[in-house]
C-alpha cells in the first residue's frame, strides 16, 4: 500500500512551521521560522500580527517542509492549520486584510474595563467561557474608539488558524476550538452567540460559518499553490486551537486530565458538558471533538521561569567558565541535589488563574539560605520547579471541584516534561501518577490527525487517534515521603504568593502582568 502524507501548518506565538506526517504519526519533513509581533507606536500594549510578512513566512516553511520530506507535493493528501488562540484577523469587503493582532496584544485596557464596569464581561464569561482581557470584544471596541475608519470597513472576522486556511483556499470558515477563543461563542451551541454579538454592538454578518474540526473546507487554489509549492486541488481541512489539538494528538478524551507544559502551563480537563466556573477562575473552550469541551487553568510563565533561571544564572556562569555542560542538565542536577522543599526556599512565580482579576506579582524568591551559599543555585532551580507544581496542583483541585471528578492519573506533555525531576516533583505534589508521552510537542500531530480524517484516510477521528497518537514513554509514581513533606508546603506557597501580590499592590509595585478588564480586588 502506498504511503500517504498529511501536512500541519502551525502559527505559534513565536514562530510559524509546517510539519509533514505519515499515517503512523511519524514526522517525515518539517520547517520552522521565528517571527515577532511588532509593538504599535503610541499604543500602550499594542502588538500587531503582520499578515504580509507572516504569510510569506508560512509559504516558505510549507515549501521547505516538502523539500525536507523528499516527497512530491502531489503526495500530500491534505493540509490542516492550527494556531495560537485569541488572535484575530479582520477583512474588508474586497477580502483584503484590514487589521490583525496576536494573542498577546494588550492594547484594549480601557475598553475591557468599560465592558467590565457595564457587567458585559460577566455575561461574556458565562456564555463564552473566557474573560475580555485578550479576546475579540474589547479589541473590536478599541478599533471602534481609536480607528473608526478601519472599524467601519470590517466585513469579516477570522481567527489566525482560519486566516491560514483562507490564504490557501479563499474560503472563510471557522471551527469551535479557535472560534470559541474569540469570546463571541455560545459554548453550549458550539457556535457564534447572537446575544453576545448584539450585546457588544456587532453584526452577525461579520462572523464566518462554523464547521467541526476535521471537515474539508476547500482546496488549495492555483494562486496559493504558486506561492507555497503545494499541489493545486489539495484538500484543506478545518484544524483548530493549539492546546486542544495538543490534547487530540495525545488521544485524550472526556474525563481525563492533562498538563501541557510550555512557557505557560495549561492544566486541562476534558468534559462532555460545557463547564463554566461560577467563580470566574479557569477558562472554558470547545474541544476538537463534537460534544466535548476543555477547561484550563493557566500557569503564568511556569515553564518560562525556569528558562529565566537558565539565562540569568547558569548560562553566564557556563560561558565564563568555558564549560560544555548543557545548562538545563546542570539545573536539573543541582535541583536534584537540593532536598524536597528547596531547603525552605519559596519561588513566587505566579498566582492561580482568576480570569476576572488575575494579577501577577514580580518574580520573587524567599528563604534562600545565606549560611549555605553553595546551595543557593539549587534552591532557586528547585523552588521554581516546585512553584510550577504547586500552581498546577491548585488548578487541578479547582477543576476537580468544578467537574465533580477525581483524576488519579495525569499526562504531562510539552517541553517542560523533557527532564526526569520535574515530572517527579509534580507526582509528589499532586499525589497522582504522571504519564509522559513519547512525543512531547503534539499540537501539530493533532492537526495532522484532522487532516487525515478530512482527506478520508481514516473513517473516524477515533481511527486516526488509534493509528497516530503518541504512546506513553514512561510512568512516574509519587514518592510517599515527599508527598507527606509537600502536603503543608502547598498551603504555605499559596499564602506567600497571595501575600506578595497584596504587598505589591499596597506598596505601588506594578505587577508584571495585569489583564485588561481585571476587577480592582481579587
Amino acid at each position: 500500500m502506498k504511503t500517504a502524507y498529511v501536512m500541519a501548518v502551525d502559527a505559534g506565538t513565536g514562530s510559524g512551521r509546517a510539519i509533514i506526517y505519515n499515517t503512523r504519526g511519524e514526522i517525515v519533513g518539517s520547517a520552522q521560522e521565528e517571527w515577532v509581533h511588532p509593538a504599535v507606536e503610541g499604543v500602550p500594549g499594542g502588538l500587531d500580527f503582520t499578515t504580509g510578512p507572516n504569510g510569506e513566512l508560512i509559504d516558505r516553511v510549507i515549501a521547505r517542509s516538502i523539500v525536507a520530506a523528499e516527497i512530491s507535493a502531489g503526495e500530500i493528501a491534505a493540509v490542516s492549520t492550527t494556531s495560537m488562540r485569541e488572535g484575530i484577523v479582520l477583512y474588508d469587503d474586497t477580502d483584503e486584510v484590514l487589521w490583525a493582532c496576536p494573542n498577546v496584544d494588550g492594547r484594549a485596557q480601557v475598553q475591557a474595563e468599560a465592558l467590565t464596569e457595564a457587567g458585559i464581561s460577566d455575561e461574556i464569561y458565562r456564555r463564552g467561557g473566557d474573560w475580555v482581557s485578550i479576546t475579540a470584544p474589547a479589541r473590536l471596541h478599541w478599533l471602534r474608539d481609536n480607528r473608526p475608519d478601519v472599524f467601519a470597513r470590517v466585513h469579516r472576522l477570522g481567527m489566525i488558524s482560519d486566516w491560514m486556511a483562507t490564504r490557501l483556499t479563499g474560503a472563510y470558515v471557522t471551527e469551535p476550538t479557535a472560534g470559541s477563543s474569540s469570546a463571541l461563542f455560545d459554548l453550549s451551541q458550539r457556535g457564534w452567540s447572537e446575544e453576545l454579538l448584539e450585546l457588544i454592538g456587532l453584526s452577525s454578518e461579520i462572523v464566518p460559518p462554523v464547521v467541526e474540526a476535521g471537515t474539508k473546507i476547500g482546496e488549495v487554489t492555483a494562486e496559493a499553490a504558486a506561492r507555497c509549492g503545494l499541489a493545486p486541488g489539495t484538500p484543506v481541512v478545518a484544524g483548530g486551537g493549539d492546546t486542544q489539538l495538543a490534547l487530540l494528538g495525545l488521544g485524550r478524551r472526556a474525563g481525563q486530565a492533562t498538563l501541557v507544559g510550555g512557557s505557560f502551563w495549561q492544566m486541562t480537563i476534558l468534559s462532555d458538558q460545557p463547564l463554566v466556573d461560577p467563580a470566574f477562575g479557569p477558562r472554558t473552550l470547545c474541544h476538537a471533538r463534537p460534544g466535548e469541551w476543555m477547561v484550563e487553568g493557566i500557569g503564568f510563565l511556569s515553564g518560562f521561569a525556569l528558562r529565566w533561571v537558565r539565562d540569568a544564572f547558569f548560562e553566564p556562569l557556563l560561558k565564563l567558565s568555558g564549560g560544555e555542560v548543557d545548562a538545563f542538565d546542570l539545573i536539573e542536577k543541582l535541583a536534584q541535589d537540593t532536598p524536597a522543599g528547596s531547603a525552605g526556599a519559596i519561588a513566587a512565580t505566579a498566582c492561580p488563574m482568576q480570569s476576572d482579576a488575575w494579577k501577577q506579582p514580580p518574580l520573587s524568591f524567599l528563604g534562600l539560605d545565606l549560611n549555605a551559599p553553595g546551595l543557593a543555585l539549587g534552591q532557586v532551580a528547585r523552588s521554581v520547579m516546585e512553584a510550577g507544581a504547586f500552581l498546577a496542583n491548585h488548578h487541578l483541585e479547582t477543576l476537580e471541584a468544578l467537574s465533580g471528578q477525581c483524576y488519579d492519573t495525569l499526562q504531562f506533555t510539552g517541553g517542560s516534561s523533557q527532564g526526569r525531576l520535574w515530572p517527579q516533583i509534580i507526582a509528589d505534589v499532586t499525589g497522582r501518577d504522571i504519564e509522559i508521552p513519547v512525543v512531547k510537542e503534539t499540537t501539530a500531530l493533532g492537526c495532522a490527525m484532522l487532516a487525515a480524517v478530512g482527506a478520508g484516510l481514516f473513517a473516524t477521528l477515533d481511527e486516526a487517534v488509534a493509528a497516530m497518537a503518541s504512546p506513553i514513554e514512561r510512568r512516574v509514581v509519587p514518592d510517599p515521603d515527599n508527598m507527606a513533606l509537600y502536603a503543608p508546603l502547598k498551603a504555605r506557597w499559596s499564602e506567600v504568593t497571595d501575600g506578595l501580590r497584596d504587598l505589591g499592590e499596597a506598596s505601588g509595585l506594578e505587577p508584571i502582568w495585569r489583564p485588561a478588564g481585571a476587577r480592582v480586588k481579587q
